[in-house]
């Protein structure tokens, strides 16, 4: 669960916000054709996707380009208006959109067909169990549904300064976008732990990003895997 002055600061990061782009390995998860990627391009008409931590609502405007239902969840109701009023001046109208964290999602149990969880699922709020946000994907998820997965290393820039907690948690402290700091995020050893820590998937595909951005260490694994 968020606390309030973490809704705060989020609530007006996105305040005037409009949409950016989609993530570009958004765009390559759910368009692109790779080895090791099992993902039916010909499958997501009609299917439902929910884009949890969706933001301004740039990769569920592509998603629906993909022909896929859209469903989103953020953490404040003014996120959820403003995201919203984004995609209606992209012309979507029949997005469904609720208010909720990663440990108490407001949707049905075995809902949806695919899973989005863009830089979202390792944001701890005041819980310090991360089981719980893994419990509730799996209980929105139908059984052999996807769960899509961006996960920063430890290497990521949102890491540098922070302080280590116990099982392997971190509070941000020197976040260069003044946004994260006092955030207490959940940190992985490597593809292994990613593993241990999602006991109700299978099938994992993993990939590695490790980009430099002029300064910035955009470092992270992206991972697709199936519902148990």
């Amino acid at each position: 669960m968020k606390s309030t002055l973490e809704k705060q600061k989020w609530t007006k990061a996105f305040q005037g916000h409009s949409m950016a782009y989609p993530a570009e390995y958004v765009i390559r998860i759910f368009k692109g054709t790779y080895p090791r990627l099992k993902l039916s391009q010909n499958v997501f008409t009609n299917k439902k996707i929910c884009d949890i931590g969706c933001g301004d609502g740039r990769n569920m405007a592509f998603l629906k380009t993909r022909g896929f239902d859209i469903y989103g969840m953020e953490i404040t109701p003014e996120i959820v208006d403003k995201t919203r009023e984004n995609l209606r001046k992209a012309g979507i109208v029949d997005a469904i959109i609720k208010v909720g964290t990663n440990d108490s999602i407001d949707f049905k149990d075995n809902f949806f067909d695919y899973l989005l969880s863009w830089n979202s699922c390792y944001y701890m709020g005041e819980g310090r169990d991360f089981s719980l946000h893994v419990r509730e994907y799996a209980r929105i998820l139908k059984k052999g549904g996807w769960l899509v997965l961006s996960i920063p290393k430890k290497t990521c820039f949102i890491y540098k300064g922070s302080r280590k907690l116990k099982n392997g948690y971190r509070v941000i402290l020197k976040d260069p976008f003044h946004v994260r700091n006092g955030d207490v995020l959940k940190c992985f050893e490597g593809e292994k732990d990613i593993r241990k820590n999602f006991p109700n998937f299978k099938n994992f595909i993993f990939a590695s990003v490790e980009d430099d951005c002029f300064g910035f260490n955009y470092h992270s694994y992206l991972v697709v895997c199936q519902k148990i």
